[in-house]
């Protein structure tokens, strides 16, 4: 019986098939990329949470036994080295005439995605936590300092501090986080109206 001969097939892969299998790749990678990035910046972000969220509870405690709040790390017992790698934390008392007990906030340490947190704590006992642009911080605080706990956008917010004629510089200065900049002969730190920085001032 005659049979036809069996077609060999091709060693190895054609051209069409390889840059199907690099394109492939490619599209894996980039969404890895992608995927990546964001899960580094939630992590970073969740740092400066914690932050806030541990300042708040160490003064509860502060306040218990002491009968008032502190600006203060050290007496927080809040370890300011070796434990933080992306946000620096600072906190500021508010008068005695203020709507509010403290304010905490945590700035990132370098120029990134990251957002940095704002937690206020008013006399009644509630507590207004923000996350939001480093550009919008010094708004924020500063609304939140005159006692709005209200849910703001950052418009909203810019708005309400430039347009209601606040003034960083008559709010308490921040304290703690070793990265405001201070004068060199008083040491008094102040808060820039314009950018929310912190700035020295004789």
């Amino acid at each position: 019986m005659y049979r036809h001969p069996r077609v060999q097939s091709p060693d190895g892969f054609t051209l069409i098939e390889l840059m199907i299998v690099v394109a492939i790749l490619g599209i894996l990678i980039s969404v890895a990329t992608v995927s990546y990035n964001h899960f580094v910046i939630k992590a970073k972000t969740v740092e400066g949470e914690i932050v806030i969220h541990e300042v708040d509870r160490l003064e509860d405690l502060y306040h218990t036994s002491n009968d008032g709040y502190t600006d203060s790390f050290a007496d927080l017992g809040f370890p300011m080295t070796g434990t933080l790698k992306y946000y620096t934390p600072e906190v500021r008392m508010g008068f005695a005439t203020d709507k509010i007990s403290y304010q905490v906030r945590a700035l990132p340490v370098a120029a990134s995605a990251t957002d940095a947190w704002l937690l206020t704590s008013y006399h009644d006992g509630s507590v207004q936590v923000d996350r939001i642009p480093v550009s919008d911080l010094g708004a924020f605080a500063s609304v939140r300092y005159m006692g709005n706990a209200a849910a703001m956008t950052s418009i909203e917010a810019m708005n309400i501090y430039v347009g209601g004629g606040m003034s960083g510089n008559n709010e308490p200065e921040w304290s703690g986080g070793g990265s405001s900049k201070g004068c060199q002969e008083c040491g008094r730190v102040v808060i820039n109206s314009l950018a929310g920085s912190t700035l020295g001032q004789k």
